[in-house]
């Protein structure tokens, strides 16, 4: 029985006389549907954001990473047969120093809205409005973690979108702590030759006392706009815009992820999906609740939700900006 014959079953005994309790409110009545149509909605289709970023869970008011500096390259010990007292002295080993890094703070931040029922639009309701409203909701909800997590990407280039270094997520002069600079920076649309110039870049990450990291860049992102000329990057068997059978270097290098909430129809990606540090942080996942007013006779249904996103380094992932 639905939830709504439920409450015309109470008025009906209600009008003939028979005991319902008090409590029995319509906002109650109505409930477990907009509840279970919230949901079912909130989850109609795969999550986005969590292919691109790690979603954890959080129990504290906010998370803080700490970036150390690194080690420099071992240097020669030398031998204890060679020491000659007074000029040749003994051998040491050499402790270094790490230098401090920076914080990276994930804030959570809340997010809300609701909808009201009066009670004689629910007595009334002819035509399934009211079950709109939950799923419209949902999706309401559904839409604001998709554009926020997304939006690190949509703000990539732009020095004025900072991350925790002072510089845009993907720049070409990232400051290390042992002095010099590292790029997650390449240039030009999306071809085979502008995809291999990402790869070698990739190939020559630095962590933050210059030396080389072995990461492996297994993710290609694009825009919907881009899928196609990806699809054919990563699975022809041969090089794409050539005439004379080259063999396809690229293919089946990377899966391939196509994000509909990219805004730019020409910028593109590569990610370590395992090792990047883009991070999501649930506090508080999608709630549905309600109450009802004693004296106004309107019910109240809210969404509730508390979360955070961010990168913790800008390595493990490579962008351009297309053409520019």
């Amino acid at each position: 029985m639905s939830t709504l014959n439920l409450y015309e079953m109470y008025r009906e005994l209600a009008i003939a006389g028979e005991d319902v309790h008090q409590e029995l409110n319509f906002g109650v009545l109505l409930e477990p549907k907009l509840r279970k149509l919230f949901y079912e909605t909130y989850n109609e289709v795969p999550e986005q954001y969590s292919k691109l970023f790690h979603v954890n869970t959080s129990k504290k008011a906010k998370e803080t990473d700490y970036g150390l500096g690194a080690m420099s390259p071992w240097t020669e010990f030398g031998s204890s047969t060679t020491a000659v007292s007074g000029s040749n002295p003994m051998p040491t080993i050499q402790y270094q120093t790490i230098d401090a890094g920076l914080e990276r703070t994930y804030v959570h931040k809340e997010f809300a809205s609701g909808f009201m029922v009066e009670r004689k639009f629910a007595d009334d309701e002819m035509y399934n409005v009211i079950e709109k409203m939950p799923k419209d909701l949902a999706r309401a909800g559904r839409y604001k973690v998709e554009t926020d997590a997304i939006s690190l990407f949509n703000n990539a280039f732009d020095s004025t979108k900072a991350i925790y270094d002072g510089k845009a997520l993907i720049a070409a002069d990232h400051p290390l702590l042992s002095g010099g600079t590292a790029s997650n920076l390449v240039s030009g649309a999306l071809s085979d030759t502008t995809l291999k110039q990402a790869i070698i870049l990739s190939q020559n990450q630095k962590d933050e006392a210059g030396k080389l990291i072995q990461m492996h860049f297994d993710t290609l992102v694009v825009p919907p706009a881009l899928q196609f000329l990806a699809e054919e990057l990563m699975k022809s068997p041969y090089k794409t815009g050539s005439n004379v059978n080259d063999i396809n270097a690229l293919k089946d290098e990377m899966k391939i992820v196509v994000n509909p909430f990219l805004t730019d129809s020409d910028a593109w990606f590569i990610m370590d999906s395992k090792r990047h540090q883009l991070n999501f942080f649930w506090r508080v996942k999608p709630e549905f609740k309600r109450e009802e007013d004693f004296d106004t006779l309107v019910a109240k249904y809210r969404g509730y939700m508390r979360y955070s996103f961010g990168c913790s380094d800008f390595r493990g992932i490579i962008g351009s900006p297309g053409v520019e």
